[in-house]
C-alpha cells in the first residue's frame, strides 16, 4: 500500500511539472510574438515617416531648384536717380546678367548715355535745370529697351524744353542698338512724311501731321541715319530715337516747341 501510494505521488509531480513546462513554454512563445508584432509596428511606423520626410524633403529641393532655376533666367533692375545740382536723372541698374563683367559694361553704357542729355550740351548743374525720368519698357536675357522722359531749362532759355530719348540694349554683347540695326532710315523717312504714317504721341496730331507734310525727305532721312547713342557723332545729343515694342517700331521726330518739341510716330513692318 504504501508502495502504491509513492508511485501516485511521483506520477502526480511528473504531470505538474510537464504542464507548468508546457505552460511556460507558451508563455515564452506568446511573449516572442508579441515582442516581433511590436517590433514590425514600430518599423513600419518608422519607415513611413522617414518616406513622408524624405519625400517632403526632395520636394522642398525640387521646388528651390525650379525657384533658382527661374531666378536665374530672370533678368532683374532697379531704378537710381543721378542728382547734382538741380539735375535729375533716372536710369536703371541691371543685375543677374550672363557675368558680372557684362553686367559692369552694361551698367556703364546705360549710365554714361542716361546723363549725355547734360555732357553733350554742356549743361551747368548749378544753373540748368533737368529732370528725367526712365521708364524699362521691356527686359529679358538678351535685350533691355528703356524710354526718358522729362524737361531740361537752361539758364539763358525762357521756357523748358521736353525731352524724350531711349536705349536699347543687347545684354549678350553689352552693345547699344538703334534704328540702322531694325530699320532703314530712308525707308522709315518716307513713311512719317506720307499719309500712312500713324501718330501715336503729339500735342496735336493734326498739327503735328501738318507740319510733317511741309518737311523735306532728305533732311529728315539725315535725322534718321543719326538716330540713336549709336550715332557715329560723339559728343552730339541725337535729335531723333527709336525703340522696338512688340514688333512695332516706335521713332521720335523733332518738332516746333510749339507742337511740344518732340513727336512719336509708330511703324508697323507686318503692315507693309
Amino acid at each position: 500500500m504504501k508502495k502504491q501510494y509513492c508511485m501516485m505521488a511521483a506520477l502526480f509531480i511528473l504531470t505538474a511539472c510537464s504542464l507548468t513546462g508546457c505552460k511556460n513554454k507558451e508563455k515564452e512563445e506568446l511573449t516572442g510574438i508579441h515582442s516581433t508584432e511590436e517590433t514590425k509596428g514600430t518599423m513600419k511606423e518608422t519607415m513611413a515617416e522617414t518616406t513622408k520626410a524624405v519625400k517632403e524633403s526632395t520636394s522642398a529641393e525640387t521646388t528651390s531648384a525650379g525657384s533658382s532655376a527661374s531666378s536665374a533666367l530672370t533678368v532683374r533692375s532697379k531704378i537710381a536717380t543721378e542728382k547734382n545740382g538741380k539735375v535729375s536723372i533716372e536710369y536703371p541698374i541691371l543685375s543677374n546678367l550672363r557675368d558680372e563683367k557684362t553686367a559692369e559694361t552694361v551698367n556703364n553704357l546705360i549710365k554714361e548715355n542716361a546723363l549725355r542729355i547734360v555732357t553733350d550740351n554742356k549743361l551747368d548743374p548749378e544753373k540748368d535745370n533737368v529732370t528725367v525720368e526712365c521708364d524699362i519698357i521691356s527686359l529679358d536675357r538678351s535685350k533691355a529697351v528703356m524710354t526718358f522722359r522729362g524737361s531740361m531749362k537752361t539758364d539763358s532759355s525762357a521756357y523748358p524744353a521736353s525731352l524724350f530719348y531711349t536705349m536699347t540694349i543687347d545684354l549678350l554683347k553689352g552693345t547699344l542698338q538703334g534704328l540702322s540695326d531694325y530699320a532703314d532710315p530712308y525707308t522709315m523717312a518716307g513713311y512719317i512724311l506720307s499719309d500712312d504714317c500713324i501718330i501715336t504721341e503729339a500735342v496735336d496730331k493734326g498739327a503735328a501731321k501738318e507740319y510733317l507734310s511741309g518737311q523735306d525727305l532728305d533732311s529728315l532721312w539725315q535725322t534718321l541715319k543719326k538716330a540713336d547713342f549709336t550715332s557715329a557723332e560723339k559728343d552730339l545729343f541725337p535729335e531723333s530715337f527709336s525703340y522696338v515694342n512688340n514688333g512695332v517700331i516706335y521713332m521720335s521726330v523733332p518738332v516746333s516747341h510749339a507742337l511740344g518739341d518732340y513727336i512719336l510716330v509708330e511703324f508697323h513692318p507686318e503692315a507693309k
